[in-house]
């Protein structure tokens, strides 16, 4: 009885745990397509700044799409059953779409901290043309980190796989993945927030001129 129970209980808290995990991602795919539909609709919504916005919750969504639902079943089953091919592509898109998230953080930072600290000469640079550029270079590095272990995977493609993880076996790769993704872009995140807080409150505590500027 006792162990019958164990497993029942195990059950449970599998399947509220696939419950609650489900509810978040559908969260995630439904509001990140609000915000691509609207900035799509909305003429007065297509800015530079705005395409940054947009690049991010479409990488949100791609991660919802392509990575939170496999995740989902193997947080809950704890095996990995469908192939090598598809571990490939899952920690591949895995790798590519949070990166890229980061990254696009810490470039909406940077639009922000330029468009306060020199309005008027960032004013004149900032066209749709150079966001598109920059989010064009996000993806390129992203992919660029997410790439490389793919080629030295050991596992071959036939084979039947318990799990699925990243090969660490690489260290220059783990610190060279780990600085491009993570690392650098918060600190980074970290600097520029701390240093549009620092030009926001400046501005704010700034007494006015006597010529009204």
């Amino acid at each position: 009885m006792p162990v019958a129970w164990d497993e029942t209980t195990l059950l449970g808290l599998k399947i509220l745990l696939a419950v609650v995990l489900s509810v978040i991602t559908l969260a995630t795919i439904l509001s990140n397509s609000f915000i691509i539909i609207t900035i799509f609709l909305t003429r007065k919504l297509h800015t530079p700044a705005n395409y940054l916005i947009g690049s991010l919750a479409v990488t949100d969504l791609l991660v919802s799409i392509l990575v939170m639902p496999i995740s989902i079943a193997y947080t809950v089953s704890h095996s990995w059953t469908i192939g090598q091919v598809m571990c490939d592509i899952w920690l591949s898109s895995d790798i590519i779409c949070c990166t890229a998230s980061i990254l696009h953080l810490c470039v909406i930072a940077l639009d922000r901290y330029w468009a306060i600290t020199n309005a008027l000469e960032y004013a004149k640079c900032r066209t749709a043309g150079r966001a598109t550029l920059v989010i064009a270079v996000v993806w390129v590095i992203a992919v660029c980190i997410s790439m490389p272990p793919l080629f030295w995977r050991q596992a071959k493609a036939h084979e039947e796989m318990a799990d699925s993880t990243v090969n660490t076996d690489q260290i220059s790769y783990t610190i060279y993945s780990t600085c491009g993704a993570f690392y650098i872009p918060i600190v980074l995140l970290v600097i520029l927030c701390g240093r549009i807080y620092v030009a926001a409150r400046s501005r704010i505590l700034k007494p006015p001129s006597i010529y009204g500027k």
